[in-house]
């Protein structure tokens, strides 16, 4: 049984946009703020952003419209570079992508929700009290992610319905964000926009490398423009639909973001901005008063529970095509009869959010696999040059325009952030790099394994992408 197409287009667009929006926009500002001391350049560096996403998401939707199958850089590797690609970007995403991040998230909920309730209530309620205990936030984060899981099992229609409200609310809470915070702006002092401000001490990097270690930082608030590609096996009319979601959502998030900034950088001035984690909170803070600013926080954990959704939805996916391959044990690659959802791809990602969870270290291993995650799109747009190349025979129901200055555009600035990345964080970068390469032996011996298990049931390597399917 195969996954069918239920998905329309502002599901998709609801997806991406999702897949985008989680706490990075709230923390980023203040840190970034603190490495450059310059406002204008923040504005330009999400702007730069912007533009990596946008060029991003159409090479992706070209890729997706061609090959409209769940699994997103699973199944594009695949086609154009055969298992072995394929197989390290799934094991990174199965290993940390999508799991330790549903792992951070719900206990980030818990831990904004605790906040809120001390903040309401005091910290002696018996509520407060009981998140306040280690064990008792793991046990609530795990029964979160729980939820989430069985609300995306039980049916694609029913986890885009739960889906589809959460973004609302997540857009609405931002939207309102914004038109409050721009009606309570003092905006004679738009000058806080264009500052630059002394710096109180020598910073470690300077000029180029600071502004490619930002933009880094700032990408990963961008992380998830290419969320509806995951889901291209179940999107209605993909070529046509896919790239309009990828693109619309990925434009939609990019002029939030911007304008989320102009708020915060405007709110107050940059000694109270800068080196925050919780900008957004300074920034509610100011404008609106102390009395608010609880209810951000609760705001906030709504934001996260999308993340969570979203993240467990899409996730299983690329699990489920590769079990489809024999890359994963062939049980991943079945789809519920009574559900129609990949029901044990997504209890697996459960069961591995949830004892990273109890772990407590899924932080960590993000900080380290963060360098890991950004090789697979740049090689991911590397093959649709290389395709065009060596494929122009294959059915192209959508094309990047202006070919090759977008992919281009989204390669040279990808790679000038993972080398600032690699300069700055030089010993987490190499442990990312082990990680992805001691998955090539994970690859042959489970080759090995499933060429004896399934007897010649094993997918052939592909030595050339078929057309479109």
């Amino acid at each position: 049984m195969e996954l069918k197409r239920q998905l329309g287009l502002p599901s998709a667009i609801l997806v991406v946009v999702a897949s985008m929006i989680g706490t990075g926009i709230f923390i980023t500002t203040g840190e970034i703020l603190g490495m450059t001391h310059n406002a204008l350049l923040i504005l330009s560096l999400w702007g730069v952003a912007l533009l990596v996403a946008v060029t991003g998401s159409l090479c992706y939707a070209e890729l997706a419209a061609m090959w409209p199958h769940v699994g997103g850089e699973y199944v594009y590797l695949k086609k154009t570079f055969g298992f072995l690609p394929a197989f390290l970007s799934g094991w990174i995403s199965l290993l940390i992508g999508f799991t330790a991040c549903v792992a951070i998230t719900s206990i980030t909920v818990i831990e904004y929700t605790r906040q809120f309730l001390n903040d309401v209530y005091g910290s002696q309620a018996p509520l407060s009290l009981f998140l306040a205990d280690p064990m008792n936030q793991k046990i609530t984060a795990s029964l979160i992610i729980l939820f989430f899981g069985g609300v995306h099992i039980i049916g694609v229609r029913t986890g885009t319905v739960v889906q589809n409200v959460l973004t609302v609310v997540k857009i609405a809470i931002i939207v309102s964000f914004l038109g409050f915070g721009a009606w309570m702006a003092d905006w004679s002092q738009a000058d806080r926009l264009v500052t630059v401000y002394p710096a109180a001490s020598e910073q470690p990097l300077g000029g180029v490398p600071v502004m490619g270690l930002s933009l880094l930082i700032i990408m990963f608030s961008y992380a998830g423009w290419n969320g509806a590609s995951y889901l291209s096996g179940e999107i209605k009319n993909p070529g046509r639909n896919l790239p309009l979601a990828l693109l619309l959502g990925t434009v939609v998030t990019s002029v939030i973001y911007l304008l989320l900034n102009v708020v915060f950088l405007v709110s107050a001035p940059g000694a109270e901005l800068m080196n925050q984690k919780a900008v957004g909170a300074v920034a509610a803070r100011s404008l609106f008063g102390p009395g608010v600013s609880g209810f951000f926080t609760i705001a906030v954990a709504l934001i996260l529970l999308s993340s969570i959704s979203v993240e467990i939805m899409i996730g299983p996916r690329v699990y489920y095509a590769m079990a489809k391959d024999r890359m994963l044990f062939g049980i991943l690659g079945s789809v519920s009869e009574r559900f129609g959802t990949p029901a044990f791809a997504i209890a697996l990602q459960v069961v591995l959010s949830i004892f990273y969870v109890f772990i407590g270290n899924s932080t960590l291993l993000m900080e380290y696999m963060g360098f890991a995650l950004g090789i697979f799109p740049v090689l991911t747009v590397i093959g649709l040059i290389y395709l065009r190349k060596k494929h122009p025979e294959i059915p192209r129901p959508f094309k990047v325009p202006l070919y090759p200055l977008v992919p281009l555009v989204f390669i040279v600035i990808s790679v000038f952030m993972l080398a600032a990345g690699f300069l700055a964080w030089t010993n987490t970068s190499r442990f990312a790099l082990l990680a992805v390469l001691a998955g090539v032996p994970v690859f042959y011996l489970w080759r090995w394994h499933a060429s004896r298990r399934y007897a010649g049931a094993l997918a052939a390597e592909p030595t050339a992408p078929p057309g479109a399917e």
